[in-house]
């Protein structure tokens, strides 16, 4: 093994997750910008990536997904998905709310689609997840970000007001507004945010109650997440 290929193996890894992350549709372009890579490597390892079956080009070629041969390795090794005790959480969050709630995993700087609400499901899937800005639990992860420029989170811990809710208001051209709330685990870190999403009025009418819902299912996701 010669001295650039754990470093090729490592961005191969690294792109292969991007599109678990992204989900089915994400571009070439996303991927270098998201990784920091160039578009020649970004290109080159998708190249590669697809002839071995590990990623498909989708048939509009308006981007790519995973293949056949990484469904074959989960089918061989399961994930590990959320535990019922979650999967009941969330059941509950939402027939209180009454509207979308999605759940999300914190990963270092990225967010990671933990659970999605299989009634409504996120408009745009991807943009959800890699644009931080286009969602109330971006925007709360770029305020935990910025709230810990050295990512000291011990010091953090006693130094920074961390935020607790964000909003966000027409985050869609279907006038969808969001609400994030963090589910935080040792040191105060964030671990996890639970976004609700619906109609524009229809949050703006029940706001309060909205994110009081969310905040309790904080409390009590927390030690089941942990």
């Amino acid at each position: 093994m010669n001295n650039n290929q754990p470093r090729a193996i490592a961005h191969a890894l690294a792109v292969l997750e991007e599109i678990a992350t992204a989900g089915p549709g994400v571009t070439a372009r996303d991927i270098s910008e998201r990784l920091q890579l160039s578009p020649a490597t970004t290109y080159r390892i998708l190249n590669l990536l697809v002839r071995e079956e590990y990623v498909v080009r989708l048939g509009d070629l308006s981007g790519f997904a995973l293949g056949g041969r990484v469904g074959a390795l989960a089918e061989a090794h399961p994930a590990v998905g959320i535990t019922r005790a979650v999967s009941a959480a969330m059941t509950e969050i939402r027939s209180r709310v009454g509207i979308a709630v999605h759940l999300f995993s914190v990963y270092g700087t990225r967010l990671r689609l933990l659970d999605e609400d299989a009634r409504h499901p996120l408009v745009d899937r991807a943009r959800s997840i890699t644009d931080l800005n286009a969602s109330a639990a971006g925007r709360l992860l770029l305020a935990e970000i910025d709230s810990d420029p050295d990512g000291d989170a011990q010091d953090r811990a006693s130094t920074h007001e961390r935020p607790t809710t964000v909003s966000l208001d027409a985050s869609s051209p279907r006038g969808t507004s969001t609400i994030a709330v963090g589910v935080r685990g040792p040191a105060l870190l964030l671990v996890n945010v639970i976004m609700a999403a619906g109609g524009r009025d229809y949050v703006a009418a029940r706001r309060e109650d909205i994110t009081k819902e969310l905040l309790r299912a904080a409390d009590h996701l927390a030690p089941l997440l942990s």
